[in-house]
């Protein structure tokens, strides 16, 4: 008996092991689809500045394909990994009047509500796509654009978002938030410092 339960812990254990390592990948891949697209935005805009000042040739397709695909997906894709590695604004101030346990239930309880709602926004802007995909809607201008494409990114960068705030909700209490809390001087704890 305790051979097949230490077999399935051992199981459930690899499990989680391979999901978050390929979570891990899929935001690593995430990220530097984001910082191509950031590269390429502003490779584009140089382009664009050198090429109307000093040859009065601008990039006509320039301004509309930075604006509305590449920046969309450069802050959308890079999201679930700057989460992961703590590239977030910390509000600590109440979590610091409680004690440790109910400061973690509190942030467990946030990062399930935020995930949620970050889930929810993922589902949305999918279905916006996917509307958009089918019915081959497009900007009319100097180029003919397709919606779908400018919204495609961010179903992806959310869900990825929802996804690592959830594996966090559930994860080890020094998991749940990079800032150095509890504080470690006791002043701090205490309000003191």
């Amino acid at each position: 008996m305790t051979t097949q339960i230490t077999a399935t812990a051992h199981t459930t254990a690899e499990a989680r092991g391979t999901f978050l390592g390929a979570l891990h990948f899929l935001e690593d891949a995430a990220a530097v689809i984001g910082g191509l697209m950031l590269v390429a935005a502003m490779l584009l805009t140089s382009a664009d500045a050198t090429l109307r000042y000093f040859f009065n040739a601008p990039l006509t397709f320039n301004s509309y394909l930075t604006e509305n695909y590449l920046v969309v997906g450069m802050i959308t894709m890079s999201l679930a990994y700057g989460f992961r590695t703590g590239g977030y604004i910390r509000i600590v101030f109440l979590a610091t009047y409680l004690p440790v346990r109910g400061a973690h239930l509190l942030f467990r309880a946030g990062l399930v509500v935020s995930a949620a709602y970050i889930a929810a926004l993922a589902w949305f802007a999918g279905q916006h796509f996917w509307a958009a995909f089918l019915h081959d809607e497009v900007t009319m201008g100097v180029i003919d654009w397709p919606v779908s494409w400018s919204w495609v990114w961010i179903p992806i960068g959310l869900g990825l978002l929802a996804i690592r705030m959830l594996v966090m909700s559930f994860d080890e209490p020094e998991k749940l938030h990079y800032a150095e809390w509890p504080p470690t001087d006791s002043r701090a704890w205490e309000g003191e410092a």
